[in-house]
C-alpha cells in the first residue's frame, strides 16, 4: 500500500500541475500543447527503453501489478507519461526562467532519493546525479524543441511530434492490453527474463508500426490507411503461426490489437490537424 501511495501521490500531484499549465497556456498556443506533451512523452519513453529495459540501470517498485517486471514497466510508464514531460511543459509553456528547470532537477532528484529510501525504488548502476543531469538535458532539449515547433514551424520537429505521438499511444495501449488482460506474448529470448524480452521487442515493433502509421497519414489517403492497419493484422497472425507470438486468447488479442491501431492512427490524424492550424499571425498576415 506504501508503495502505491508514492507513486499515485506523486502522479496525481503531476497531473494537476499539467492541468494548471493547460488553463494558464496562452490560447494562441493551446492547440500545440497536446502535440507537444506527447512529443517530450516519447523522447522519455525512448530514455527508458535505453536506460531502463536494455540497460537494466533501476527498477521501480509500485505494487500495483502482480507480475513484477510488469509491475516495473508500469512505474516507469507513469513516471514518464506523467512527471517528466509535466515539469517541462509547466516551465516551457509559461515561459518561465532557467532556475526553474535547476528547481525540477533537483526536486525531482529529492524525490528519486525519497523514494530509493522507502524502497519504492532500486538504482542498479544508476546514481541519482544521473538524473540531475538528464533532467538538465532534457528540459533544454524540450525548449529547443518547441521553439522548432511553436516559432519557426519546422517540419522536420512537426514530423518527428506526430511519429512520437503515435508510438506513444502505440506502446502504451500495447503494453496495457498485455499486462491487464493477458493477451499475447513475444516467444523470443533476448534476455533470461521473458518479460523483459517481450517489452524490449513490443517495444521495438511499436515504434516500427509508428513509422508506417506516420508514412500513411502523410499521404492522406483512407486506403493506405486501412491498408496499413490490415498489413499489420496479417503480419501478426503470420507470427502467431511462427509461434513468434504466443496468443493467451484470440478473441482478446485482436480486439485489442485492431483497437490499439485505430487508436493510434487517431492520434496522429489529429496532432497533424493541431500542427497544421493557422497561428493568429499567419491569419493577420
Amino acid at each position: 500500500m506504501k508503495n502505491r501511495i508514492f507513486y499515485l501521490s506523486l502522479n496525481l500531484f503531476s497531473l494537476l500541475l499539467l492541468i494548471f499549465t493547460f488553463r494558464k497556456t496562452e490560447k494562441a498556443k493551446r492547440n500545440y500543447f497536446i502535440p507537444l506533451y506527447l512529443a517530450f512523452t516519447g523522447l522519455n519513453y525512448f530514455f527508458e527503453f535505453i536506460i531502463l529495459i536494455i540497460g537494466k540501470s533501476y527498477e521501480y517498485d509500485p505494487k500495483i501489478m502482480k507480475q513484477q517486471y510488469f509491475d516495473n514497466i508500469l512505474g516507469s510508464t507513469v513516471s514518464q507519461l506523467f512527471v517528466v514531460p509535466t515539469t517541462s511543459m509547466f516551465m516551457n509553456m509559461l515561459k518561465l526562467k532557467a532556475r526553474w528547470s535547476i528547481f525540477f532537477s533537483l526536486l525531482l532528484s529529492g524525490i528519486e532519493r525519497l523514494f530509493v529510501k522507502q524502497n519504492v525504488f532500486k538504482q542498479y548502476w544508476w546514481k541519482t546525479p544521473y538524473t540531475t543531469v538528464g533532467l538538465q538535458f532534457f528540459y533544454g532539449l524540450a525548449k529547443f524543441w518547441m521553439i522548432q515547433v511553436i516559432e519557426k514551424r519546422n517540419k522536420w520537429f512537426e514530423l518527428l511530434t506526430i511519429y512520437f505521438s503515435i508510438f506513444v499511444c502505440y506502446s502504451t495501449m500495447n503494453f496495457l492490453h498485455v499486462s491487464l488482460f493477458k493477451t499475447c506474448l513475444f516467444t523470443i529470448r533476448l534476455y533470461k527474463n521473458p518479460y523483459r524480452s517481450h517489452v524490449a521487442i513490443s517495444t521495438l515493433y511499436s515504434a516500427f508500426s509508428s513509422i508506417i502509421f506516420v508514412i500513411a497519414i502523410l499521404k492522406n489517403m483512407k486506403y493506405r490507411i486501412t491498408t496499413a492497419v490490415c498489413s499489420f493484422l496479417m503480419l501478426e497472425t503470420l507470427l502467431i503461426k511462427s509461434k513468434i507470438i504466443k496468443i493467451f486468447s484470440y478473441r482478446a488479442f485482436y480486439t485489442a490489437s485492431l483497437i490499439t491501431k485505430l487508436a493510434s492512427l487517431a492520434v496522429g490524424v489529429y496532432i497533424q490537424r493541431l500542427l497544421n492550424k493557422p497561428k493568429v499571425s499567419d491569419i493577420l498576415e
